[in-house]
């Protein structure tokens, strides 16, 4: 059965992950993180793709990608990732996929996404515990964006709204995958909402301002969960 296409809403910016098939190492020492990173850059012209952020971790990718046609970026990572695969399999003298199924990609619609998704990207190699700061991992282009030369008020309340957002992205989906939950069934259900909403702000200091903007709901309707 052939597979259905993908759906993407309008946007020219992806968050595109690959990973390891059976989450296995697929990017095992530098040389094939070099590798791949070469290979990331030699065919993104052919294929009109700016690389905006990257990080390779050992069995998985992050790349924040811009393209006008989203064709060329299934294309584009088709490309790289079939030539990783050739070259991995011939390097550790095997057959069979390197990586689990395609890849995921995910669209970013705004300014306030697009930080949260760099932040995310950078950080991984420190949640990891593969260095303190994200600058000192090699095979990102972290440093390639100065990011560290920003000083003003402006970044820094910037970055206090990745950092949050951030935040409430990863603790928000734990909490729907702890209980089994999606988006709908959670507003519908009033006594799990609650448990949420004071998880987020008794135990994580996630801002009224910031869930009431996440979930559509009026702020004074979280402000009375917590109370309650």
């Amino acid at each position: 059965m052939p597979r259905k296409p993908r759906k993407y809403l309008e946007t020219n910016c992806y968050h595109v992950m690959t990973q390891g098939i059976n989450k296995k190492f697929i990017f095992n020492n530098s040389n094939e993180k070099k590798y791949y990173i070469k290979k990331m850059y030699e065919v993104k012209e052919k294929f009109y793709i700016s690389i905006l952020a990257y990080c390779i971790m050992d069995n998985h990718s992050h790349l924040l990608l811009k393209t006008n046609n989203v064709k060329d970026l299934s294309k584009y990572m088709q490309s790289i990732n079939s030539n990783y695969a050739s070259y991995f399999n011939k390097m550790h003298n095997r057959v069979g996929y390197v990586f689990r199924d395609r890849f995921k990609a995910e669209g970013i619609y705004s300014e306030k996404q697009l930080y949260c998704c760099m932040k995310y990207i950078y950080n991984n190699p420190v949640k990891a515990g593969l260095c303190i700061h994200a600058g000192d991992y090699r095979f990102s282009n972290y440093k390639e964006l100065n990011i560290e030369n920003e000083s003003n008020n402006e970044f820094e309340f910037i970055d206090y709204e990745i950092e949050e957002c951030i935040n409430f992205e990863n603790l928000f989906q734990d909490f729907l995958s702890k209980y089994n939950i999606n988006i709908h069934e959670l507003k519908e259900n009033k006594l799990i909402l609650k448990r949420l909403v004071q998880f987020l702000v008794n135990d994580h200091s996630i801002s009224l301002r910031k869930i009431s903007s996440e979930l559509e709901i009026p702020r004074e309707s979280i402000r009375r969960l917590v109370k309650n």
